[in-house]
């Protein structure tokens, strides 16, 4: 897939320093990952204090030292509830840490998305 002009305008988009996914543009993706149960749960509780242990204890890392986990509303409970008026509302927010990354980035980026409502996926790449 080039331009014409030899150069691939592909080239330099990965991997990817930041991506962010709403479930707007990804609610399918989204929903098929929550379903697998492959990922730990961690409750936003005591200002995502819960967040930050299990990324500092390098929680589920893989072998290559990278995180993978949902964060959700305390009180929530999981990716999903129903509301007293019978309808399904989602919360929650899946997140890839790279290796090496700063955990002040990660916390913020966190913060950010998570209050953003819905289900989510940020990524947070090594610094």
């Amino acid at each position: 897939m080039g331009t014409g002009t030899g150069i691939n305008p592909f080239a330099h988009q990965y991997p990817f320093t930041e991506a962010r996914s709403t479930s707007i543009d990804s609610a399918t993706l989204l929903a098929a990952l929550l379903a697998s149960e492959c990922f730990d749960e961690i409750s936003n509780v005591e200002d995502f204090g819960s967040v930050r242990d299990y990324i500092v204890g390098h929680g589920r890392s893989d072998a290559d030292g990278r995180l993978a986990f949902w964060v959700y509303s305390t009180g929530l409970h999981g990716p999903f509830h129903e509301t007293e008026e019978g309808t399904i509302e989602r919360h929650g927010l899946l997140v890839t840490i790279e290796r090496r990354a700063k955990v002040q980035d990660a916390m913020r980026r966190i913060r950010e998305e998570s209050s953003i409502g819905g289900i989510g996926h940020v990524h947070i790449a090594a610094a």
